[in-house]
């Protein structure tokens, strides 16, 4: 017997169970709740009898376990979708296994600013959030796991900024900097943005691939995560990606749809698919070409470094 959520339920069946979510998360969920069953559509066609140590049970007889509530293993939304919809076929309760354990917490700049006036967050699962009262409203925090660490600085505006973070991930964006639209994905590894940056739309920075990638003869993993650096004053082109690994120097420019893992020195334009440097020592001006039309860095309004 186990109750959630005011409800008592004679079973308790985690649903997903031969995937890599339910390695990821049960240690946190044990001392919350027992797992009476597993379940994994991956066992249907199989005579699996136990894992774990936890019998499992087929989805064709979950139906008869009066009383149960699913826990669903899932890492992915789609994956979730899947799996509710099958449960709730059977007239199974269920329920993410994120929202038992209070994990894959999602902030807002607004909620952040309202709840945390002192401009420190901090949770069980040892992550920090560190901002001011100009944080924006319109920057989404996605908590995907812990020991992890976000310092906002002084008048970053944004239109569009989603943080995710799994396990150990750092991320400082430096103060002035503007983002139109960029999406950060930060395990393992930190991303560092100086000052008075300028992002366009559709950038993606990111310091894990999706997936362990291995030597085949070896065995020994290959694509570790990696920091990503950016100096103060460089401008983020539209369709961007930067990779683990990826450092852009102070002054410099990154074009659009440009995709790298590599290192460039200050004041460098930087462009293609794999990038390249293809201009050095230049500056720029987050004077709008719409609008003006300068000949000289000495007409410009801004000036940057």
């Amino acid at each position: 017997m186990a109750v959630w959520r005011g409800k008592e339920y004679a079973y308790i069946v985690g649903y997903g169970a031969a995937g890599g979510y339910y390695e990821k998360t049960k240690r946190q969920l044990a001392p919350i709740m027992n797992l009476d069953y597993l379940c994994d559509r991956k066992w249907e066609n199989s005579d699996q009898k136990e894992y774990d140590g936890i019998p499992v049970v087929h989805l064709k007889d979950l139906k008869n376990l009066q009383g149960a509530l699913a826990i669903i293993f899932a890492s992915g939304h789609w994956m979730y979708e899947a799996i509710k919809g099958d449960l709730d076929a059977l007239g199974v309760e269920s329920v993410h296994v994120n929202e038992v354990i209070g994990c894959n917490k999602i902030l807002d700049g607004k909620t952040l600013k309202e709840q945390f006036p002192a401009g420190c967050y901090e949770d069980v699962h040892g992550n920090k959030i560190y901002f001011d009262q100009t944080l924006s409203d319109k920057i989404t925090i996605l908590l995907g796991g812990g020991n992890n660490i976000l310092r906002v600085g002084k008048n970053v505006t944004a239109a569009h900024l989603l943080i995710v973070f799994g396990n150990n991930g750092s991320c400082n964006i430096g103060d002035d900097t503007e983002i139109i639209g960029a999406e950060f994905y930060i395990a393992y590894g930190g991303i560092q943005i100086g000052k008075d940056c300028l992002f366009s739309t559709q950038v993606v920075l990111r310091t894990h691939d999706g997936h362990h990638i291995f030597d085949a003869n070896t065995h020994q993993r290959v694509n570790y995560p990696k920091d990503i650096e950016i100096g103060d004053h460089v401008w983020i082109g539209f369709r961007v990606i930067l990779l683990g690994g990826a450092k852009i120097g102070t002054g410099s420019l990154v074009g659009a749809g440009a995709i790298t893992s590599g290192q460039f020195g200050e004041h460098t334009v930087i462009a293609g698919m794999p990038a390249r440097a293809i201009r050095e020592n230049v500056c720029w001006s987050r004077d709008d070409t719409e609008y003006f039309n300068w000949s000289s860095l000495d007409e410009c309004i801004s000036r940057g470094v």
